[in-house]
């Protein structure tokens, strides 16, 4: 039986899974990703980007910085 890393490594490169995350789930990993960002592996920091420029598309400035304050 293989790694989680191996088995990552031979998946398609095309979507995968498709998941509809919820508004309350984009802030919370918004925040997660924000509050670790020393932590977040190399494959994971494109999804984080889309997960920021999520927050930051749905609210003004002032919003994101209250949010991420």
């Amino acid at each position: 039986m293989g790694s989680i890393e191996n088995l990552a490594q031979n998946l398609p490169s095309s979507s995968f899974l498709d998941y509809g995350f919820s508004e309350r789930e984009v802030r919370i990993l918004a925040k997660f990703f924000r509050n670790h960002q020393e932590q977040i592996p190399d494959g994971l920091l494109d999804f984080a980007m889309k997960i920021e420029r999520a927050i930051y598309n749905s609210m003004s400035i002032e919003e994101a910085e209250a949010f991420f304050s």
